[in-house]
């Protein structure tokens, strides 16, 4: 599931100061990190979306295939002689 976070809030969270702590789980690497302010969990988003992007990129470019000339079978009708 690409861009599955799970985010668990911790008791000194406080929205209405700006205060955010806790943990965050990407679903897909299970890669985690304790978080103790909002800059620490949406730097942590940036990283794991770079690292989706690059990987994708990556995977299409190999996906990828130059046009290749194909030549044309002749269709003439061979005569048969009786």
């Amino acid at each position: 599931m690409r861009g599955a976070f799970v985010v668990q809030l911790g008791p000194d969270t406080r929205p209405a100061q700006g205060q955010f702590e806790g943990w965050v789980e990407e679903v897909d690497s299970c890669m985690g990190l304790r978080f103790r302010s909002s800059e620490e969990l949406l730097k942590f988003f940036g990283e794991r979306f770079d690292l989706v992007m690059a990987s994708s990129e990556k995977a299409r470019a190999e996906c990828r295939t130059e046009p290749v000339a194909v030549k044309k079978k002749s269709r003439l009708k061979e005569r048969s002689s009786t």
